[in-house]
């Protein structure tokens, strides 16, 4: 908004205060939406640090029974064990809204598995642990993709807000002021010009009827 767009009148000058009350009002609306933004996004941050720690830690022990296995029946029968997996696991998505982000909420459904055979260097059963600690390990990873989405998310909608409250900050309220003070000495300077006008010819007169 520049100055040299907006003729100095009352009408004008009472538009723009409405109007920057208006901004105002935006301007603390999105600063509360950021605050509550980033206070969600720290959390979930510390909860995906956290998840991600323990899936870690998971997939190490699953390699480890995976070296296992394969070295107990070789890589042919894993992988036999793998394509003839039917576990029947499904996953449902759902939404929810944080501060208008919609962010994913994901169920996962675990079949039943009949317990594996445990005879002592029995190759199938080597490669059925393997497939128990993953299963075992699901609704951790379900949930660490859930909370990393969640805060891709969350981190987008919280750089958005940023710019605009910098836009509003920065650019268009210090415009509003600036233009409304223009106005309002604009006004000021007509006022007191047309007082001294109205006192010259108060004065004029006053000194032709004295004469």
């Amino acid at each position: 908004m520049r100055r040299s767009d907006i003729s100095p009148t009352k009408s004008n000058l009472l538009r723009l205060k409405e109007h920057f009350g208006f901004v105002q009002s935006g301007h603390e609306l999105l600063d509360q939406k950021r605050e509550v933004l980033l206070e969600q996004l720290i959390e979930m941050h510390r909860e995906t640090a956290q998840l991600r720690r323990e899936v870690e830690a998971g997939l190490t022990g699953i390699y480890e029974a995976l070296r296992a296995a394969a070295l107990a029946g070789g890589r042919g029968l894993l992988e036999a064990e793998a394509l003839g997996s039917t576990d029947g696991e499904a996953l449902r998505v759902r939404e929810r809204t944080v501060m208008g982000v919609i962010i994913p909420l994901l169920e996962l459904e675990m079949g039943e598995v009949p317990e594996p055979a445990t005879a002592p260097g029995w190759a199938p059963a080597a490669a059925a642990h393997v497939r128990q600690r993953v299963r075992a390990l699901l609704p951790q990873i379900v949930r660490l993709a859930e909370s990393e989405v969640s805060c891709r998310r969350l981190a987008t909608e919280l750089q958005k807000t940023q710019r605009k409250v910098n836009a509003l900050e920065y650019i268009f309220i210090p415009e509003y002021r600036d233009t409304i003070h223009f106005i309002e000495s604009a006004l000021d300077e007509r006022e007191r010009e047309a007082l001294f006008q109205l006192k010259r010819l108060k004065g004029g007169r006053e000194s032709g009827e004295g004469g």
